[in-house]
């Protein structure tokens, strides 16, 4: 089955600029896993939840939050982001993008075209919904 007729249109992004807190802010409030990081329309890196909460500190919004965990949410995208993605071509097959993930350690896949612009992207349960249905 193509990628085409699997993958998401319906992109999230952010800018390399963006915070730590504003990315928790977009990841809390969608039922989204990873944020593509987009400079100047093209694709630089990928910041995953985990990546997000793996530099905050757990204090930031309880009762004993102080300054220096507030400063954990300055952070930005391009000092937490997966700097040049693996991608996979909108042509190639689920299976070539099956073995892609498990081959690269990851569980999304951005997708670009013939020209290498980013049109999408595949994540695992996307492969796993094809293997089911």
């Amino acid at each position: 089955m193509s990628i085409q007729k699997m993958m998401t249109t319906k992109l999230i992004s952010v800018a390399p600029t963006d915070t730590v807190g504003r990315m928790n802010e977009i990841l809390s409030k969608l039922p989204i896993h990873h944020l593509l990081v987009v400079e100047e329309g093209e694709l630089v890196g990928v910041v995953s939840d985990r990546d997000v909460l793996r530099c905050m500190s757990p204090f930031v919004n309880t009762h004993v939050e102080d300054e220096k965990d507030r400063f954990t949410t300055q952070r930005m995208a391009k000092q937490i982001m997966t700097r040049d993605p693996v991608t996979i071509n909108v042509s190639e097959g689920i299976l070539s993008a099956a073995r892609s993930m498990l081959d690269n350690k990851v569980s999304l896949l951005p997708v670009v075209n013939d020209q290498g612009t980013l049109i999408g992207v595949l994540s695992w349960k996307d492969v796993l919904r094809f293997l089911i249905e």
